[in-house]
């Protein structure tokens, strides 16, 4: 029987905030994580424990002082944001990240298409089927508004559009940091089960991260508490 080669691998990294400063912290300090294609990891721990700043470190968003990132074994610790970006999808606590506010639901999802949009073939600006069941299956009423602009939209609108176009750049590594946070009760659980789903569908390699997370702790494959 082969062995699972790891898809992401963190190595004894070490993160710190306002370094030689007064006001230094440090975030984390020799952390390693193995993650294996297809599994899903639950990051749970208590306020200020580091989960935002492991996501934030993996996607680049902040530096790791030391240690080392592996993506399928290559080495991406010095890489930017935008290059790994290629690699791994995130939603962002911030329900102000994630989507263009100024550009409708259409095309937004038109951004995340991988064909290359830009070139002189036009292509047509409409949802696909595929896609208005993935808005509808949110449990919100966004398949039928394709044509908003998503800075009229609320909070858990905006993350629920995130959401699936998540899903939809097919990203072999999704990251989600607190995503259910702007949420109410009903919407968080069509969220999380529509997150689920998906990621068991079609066997990409999650990390989520969620405060009080206890009740979910048997639905992960791994869980990691910081």
């Amino acid at each position: 029987m082969s062995e699972t080669k790891p898809l992401l691998e963190i190595q004894e990294i070490t993160v710190v905030y306002n370094e030689n400063t007064p006001h230094e912290v440090t975030a984390l300090k020799n952390f390693s994580l193995t993650v294996n294609q297809g599994e899903l990891v639950l990051i749970s721990g208590g306020n200020g424990s580091g989960k935002s700043t492991l996501i934030r470190a993996i996607s680049g968003a902040v530096p790791i002082k030391s240690g080392k990132i592996l993506f399928d074994g290559t080495d991406i610790s010095r890489w930017p944001p935008h290059k790994r970006a290629r690699l791994m999808a995130l939603v962002h606590q911030d329900t102000m990240l994630g989507t263009c506010p100024n550009l409708t639901i259409q095309e937004n999802f038109q951004l995340a298409n991988p064909h290359k949009w830009w070139h002189l073939t036009p292509y047509h600006l409409s949802l696909k089927d595929t896609q208005i069941e993935s808005l509808r299956r949110t449990g919100l009423p966004l398949d039928t508004r394709g044509t908003s602009k998503v800075n009229m939209l609320s909070g858990g609108q905006r993350q629920a559009i995130a959401v699936c176009l998540a899903f939809e750049n097919k990203k072999p590594l999704l990251l989600f940091d607190e995503f259910l946070s702007a949420l109410d009760d009903k919407t968080k659980d069509n969220i999380f089960n529509y997150t689920l789903e998906n990621a068991r569908q079609t066997n990409c390699t999650m990390l989520m991260v969620l405060h009080g997370a206890n009740k979910f702790y048997s639905i992960f494959d791994k869980t990691i508490r910081l």
